[in-house]
């Protein structure tokens, strides 16, 4: 799958088939490994990817926290469980994406 977008609509509708578990630090380890895998392959990030690291970044600018702790460990801090850590993440994404583009927002 090239499109990062189109993975990541796909993991919100179906988080368990794509994760195991409904889990935002299954999604952080499944991502982590999605980009071990394009980079051991050699493959340059396309502007999908140069565009969700911004966000990635601005969920530890948009948190009043300072850590070094990942963006999951952040969401999760201010969320009610992992499940809802993971659908946190997904509001964030949607409101990143129609703040910056307003043109593509994963459902």
């Amino acid at each position: 799958m090239d499109k990062l977008y189109t993975l990541l609509q796909e993991i919100k509708k179906r988080p368990t088939l794509y994760l195991g578990r409904y889990s935002i630090f299954d999604f952080l380890s499944f991502y982590h490994g999605y980009t071990l895998a394009r980079h051991e392959l050699g493959l340059p990030k396309t502007d999908e990817e140069k565009e969700f690291e911004e966000f990635l970044n601005w969920i530890r600018e948009s948190y009043p926290v300072k850590t070094r702790q990942s963006w999951a460990h952040i969401i999760f801090f201010h969320s009610a469980d992992e499940r809802d850590a993971l659908d946190k993440f997904f509001e964030l994404l949607s409101d990143y994406k129609n703040r910056n583009r307003g043109n593509l927002e994963i459902e």
